[in-house]
């Protein structure tokens, strides 16, 4: 069970550290990408209008020279305090061509192949604006016969595009592992809950089949020695009968324990009147132990709960004071300093067993021959978590135990 929790757990983490990435890596696409098709388009509208106004002002050459900016017009200072590759990418180049193919005039600060000046002069779809290996480029074809070409890189070409996704499936990488194990931190966090729940359930399962097995081995050893002996006594049926008891009370504390947290509606519930009604459901074993009882609680104490829980809360405590005190002694029930104070002349708890008591299945006398099955205590623990209630136990062992309780 242990090993698929983990590897539950590290499954998780992995789904989440991917869906990190995956989603930081949509981000960032759609990013570069808006960035690309606007940079592309906003240069294309700057080029188209900067051709436009040289392609009107041809018959004034020195207004065409003056359309072409050109990276000496700048001064030296200028120069270092700018970076070159944006000048690089935002400067026209152009050259002049006669009818005759000689070259008249040139600016290029391009690594461009000679092909690739031929291929524009030989197609004359750059008579228009076109998009040709990362530059804009424009043909005018002049009435001598000459041929004007002005092309300009793009300042953020696909290469940039690459290089910057490229970058940034790094980062992420990064960013995903590091979420990774931050999110092995936080899935463990989460688990600690189902984990204790799990551990919980696993022990509660085979303490209660522990528990079950034992009047359940009593009832079948008694029903085969009635076969075998083909008759019966009393006392063999009272046996039986009492081991019936037991189970009924398990099952029922069982289905308690399962359904408490199904039940939390509240009502205003007397607690004085509350306690006079325990005290009378228990009568018969107050008697039979000749204990004193006496109650000091004042009519106007109102409890906030409900009755059924608050009931099976104080019933389990007085009832443990009954079943575990000495015959001819004494129970003292109060309440005082807001608190309710059970105290009784029990058989007492050893120190190191006062925190075990609430333990599912646990018994003070370790014996089986009791129908006290160790599991009401648990249900009390069960009851105060749900409406954050206190309790103290003290207890000297072989004279005296108190609960104090805060509502």
């Amino acid at each position: 069970m242990t090993t698929n929790i983990n590897k539950t757990k590290k499954h998780l983490s992995i789904v989440f550290a991917t869906i990190v990435f995956v989603v930081v890596f949509i981000l960032w696409i759609t990013f570069f990408s808006i960035k690309y098709f606007k940079e592309v388009t906003f240069e294309e509208r700057d080029f188209s209008i900067r051709t436009s106004v040289i392609q009107k002002a041809w018959n004034d050459f020195d207004n065409v020279l003056n359309q072409l900016p050109k990276f000496d017009k700048f001064s030296p200072w200028e120069k270092r305090a700018v970076k070159w590759d944006f000048w690089e990418k935002d400067f026209l180049n152009f050259i002049l061509i006669d009818k005759t193919n000689l070259v008249k005039l040139i600016d290029i600060r391009e690594n461009v192949t000679e092909d690739f000046i031929l291929n524009i002069l030989q197609d004359d779809d750059f008579l228009n604006i076109t998009q040709y290996k990362w530059y804009f480029v424009k043909k005018i074809n002049l009435e001598d016969g000459s041929h004007f070409i002005v092309f300009k890189k793009l300042r953020y070409d696909l290469f940039d595009y690459i290089e910057d996704i490229t970058y940034f499936i790094f980062i992420s990488l990064l960013f995903s592992f590091l979420v990774y194990f931050i999110g092995i931190r936080f899935v463990d966090k989460i688990f600690i809950p189902v984990e204790n729940n799990i551990k919980d359930m696993s022990d509660f399962i085979h303490n209660a089949g522990h528990e079950l097995k034992t009047p359940l081995s009593v009832i079948d050893s008694n029903i085969q020695l009635i076969k075998d002996m083909k008759t019966y006594d009393e006392s063999m049926i009272d046996e039986l009968k009492n081991e019936v008891i037991k189970l009924n009370s398990l099952i029922d504390s069982l289905i308690n324990l399962s359904d408490i947290d199904l039940f939390k509606e509240t009502q205003e519930i007397n607690l004085d009147d509350l306690i006079w009604e325990i005290l009378n459901d228990f009568k018969q074993k107050i008697d039979e132990k000749k204990i004193t009882v006496t109650k000091q609680i004042k009519q106007d104490i109102i409890l906030k709960a409900n009755k059924s829980y608050a009931y099976i809360f104080i019933s389990n405590i007085i009832g443990n004071a009954i079943k575990y005190n000495k015959i001819m002694w004494k129970i003292d029930i109060r309440y005082k300093n807001n608190l309710l104070i059970i105290k009784d002349t029990w058989i007492g708890i050893k120190q190191d067993n006062i925190n075990k008591i609430w333990d599912r299945f646990y018994k003070i006398d370790n014996s089986r021959n009791t129908s006290w099955f160790g599991i009401w205590l648990s249900l009390v623990k069960k009851i105060w978590d749900i409406y954050n209630w206190k309790i103290k136990v003290e207890s000297e062992e072989n004279v005296w135990t108190r609960f104090s309780i805060k509502f």
